[in-house]
């Protein structure tokens, strides 16, 4: 199991940076290759939902689910389908937000396995990269690179 951790702060209020992160539906608004999300009414914990995303190949459709959720303050999703995850924990900084992400994955195939321990690492570290830059974007923030 790989996994990249990065700590932030959004110069914007926790409120705002929670409408984004903490509704999967809003995340093709800002996540990296995030196209469509569907089948997510209520947005609580166990929820499950059908994402598609851009790939190399073209786009997939993968099944998500929101493994814990507490309001303004984290949620984590994971892939049903590649075992890959997303743990955002947001706390109130003076009128800012500082945030924890932490992406990674627990292989759920051989061939998840095989890619998580040949480029997990570097992959999630991109990945985080431009998840932030897209979040920084869609909160009204410019990117800090």
């Amino acid at each position: 199991m790989s996994s990249y951790r990065q700590e932030l702060l959004i110069e914007c209020p926790v409120e705002r940076v929670w409408e984004l992160v903490g509704d999967p539906n809003r995340h093709p608004e800002w996540w990296p290759r995030v196209v469509e999300v569907d089948g997510l009414g209520e947005v609580v914990e166990e929820a499950e939902f059908v994402q598609t995303t851009r790939s190399i190949g073209g786009e997939i459709e993968t099944t998500m689910r929101i493994e814990e959720l507490e309001d303004l303050r984290q949620i984590h999703l994971r892939c049903m389908d590649t075992g890959t995850f997303a743990h955002w924990r947001l706390t109130e900084a003076q009128g800012s937000t500082f945030a924890e992400l932490e992406l990674g994955m627990i292989p759920a195939s051989t061939s998840m396995r095989a890619f998580d321990l040949v480029m997990g690492r570097r992959y999630f570290r991109r990945w985080s990269e431009a998840a932030i830059d897209g979040l920084r974007r869609a909160s009204g923030q410019v990117s800090q690179r």
